[in-house]
């Protein structure tokens, strides 16, 4: 009775954490050592997906671990010229255990990481870790040889549990598809960017796409871009997979060529179509249903126009009105500026310690 209990207040307290902005979830480790044991790991799941010099302050935790490789501690230095040395003091959590969502691009834009990506991709494999969520937004400042370390095949394991991906950059020669067809089954959710040069790569891809979409367990929310793209070969790619489609949305491919859109009353779980094309009319006129217009800004200077279909599951105009790709949630968490709530992984322990010693 007793466990039964506890785990139904570590429930609700996750319920209240879950509601809270960054700055309050630390404030929250101070109440007592269950709101501490919620508030930590919620923290640390997504370390990398703060604003930069939160990202940056997670790193430094990250090296401390990789110092110490599997130990929790730290903090042991030496001072010849005075003689003395500085004992080792536990952490008192394995921060990295925590990591659930990985922002790589934010991760390959801090300080100091060149050299370090494949130890603390290895420090998660040596930890068990399993992702939910990936992240690349941008290419950034670095080279595309550092955004393909993540495809090597000795860290498949991080990934094989992976249920959201978001790549908003096309990267044609680290075969992202391939690896996520090889790797993941349990996607429920992909916005890819899939813009390629090479019309041989892109038959590739497309291939890989079908085998991807095909290994899923559960019907994909799929949101594909490229520009110009060959319209008619990916609608042949989804017709064969159309029953694992639930929500689709296919952005500046070419759908010149493409007149048969009857296909999607045969997707038996969609609830919802979307593109960016001039065909909403036909589209329409085939599918029975009427479309509605979402208005987005794909970049500073430019906006994106998508028209939507909604089905409920008799293939009715669905009462929903919301635009599933567009909820308007970021996942990047406000930084508050340290002078405003000082912060470092110091202080982290201290309030953790504090919080812990309260009953």
């Amino acid at each position: 009775m007793a466990a039964d209990t506890s785990q139904l207040v570590a429930d609700v307290i996750t319920e209240i954490l879950e509601n809270l902005s960054v700055r309050d979830l630390l404030s929250a480790l101070l109440v007592n050592r269950e709101w501490c044991q919620v508030a930590v790991p919620m923290y640390w799941k997504a370390p990398f997906s703060y604003k930069y010099k939160r990202s940056m302050t997670a790193l430094k935790i990250y090296e401390l671990f990789l110092e110490r490789g599997s130990s929790t501690l730290i903090g042991t230095t030496e001072n010849s010229a005075r003689g003395t040395t500085i004992q080792e003091t536990p952490m008192l959590y394995d921060y990295p255990l925590f990591l659930k969502e990985l922002n790589y691009t934010n991760l390959l834009a801090l300080k100091g990481i060149d050299g370090k990506v494949n130890a603390i991709l290895q420090m998660l494999i040596n930890r068990g870790i399993r992702l939910n969520t990936f992240i690349m937004d941008n290419t950034g400042s670095k080279s595309e040889r550092h955004y393909e370390i993540w495809t090597t095949p000795r860290y498949a394991s991080i990934f094989s549990s992976l249920i959201r991906v978001e790549i908003r950059t096309p990267f044609p020669k680290n075969h992202v598809i391939k690896t996520l067809a090889k790797n993941c089954t349990m996607l429920s959710y992909l916005d890819i960017n899939l813009h390629d040069n090479s019309i041989d790569r892109v038959k590739k891809t497309l291939n890989y796409l079908e085998e991807f979409i095909s290994v899923q367990r559960c019907p994909l929310n799929l949101r594909l871009v490229f520009p110009n793209g060959p319209g008619k070969m990916l609608i042949k790619t989804l017709q064969s997979q159309f029953e694992s489609l639930k929500r689709l949305e296919l952005v500046k491919w070419n759908f010149s060529e493409c007149d048969d859109w009857g296909w999607l009353k045969k997707c038996p779980n969609l609830t919802e179509f979307a593109i960016t094309s001039s065909l909403q009319t036909r589209v329409s006129a085939i599918l029975d249903v009427k479309y509605e217009t979402y208005h987005s800004k794909s970049s500073n200077n430019s906006r994106l126009t998508t028209a939507h279909w909604h089905f409920d599951k008799d293939g009715e105009t669905s009462s929903m009105p919301n635009f599933y790709f567009h909820s308007g949630k970021s996942s990047m968490v406000q930084y508050y500026d340290i002078d405003d709530f000082q912060y470092d992984y110091h202080y982290l322990e201290a309030r953790t310690r504090k919080s812990r010693r309260k009953n």
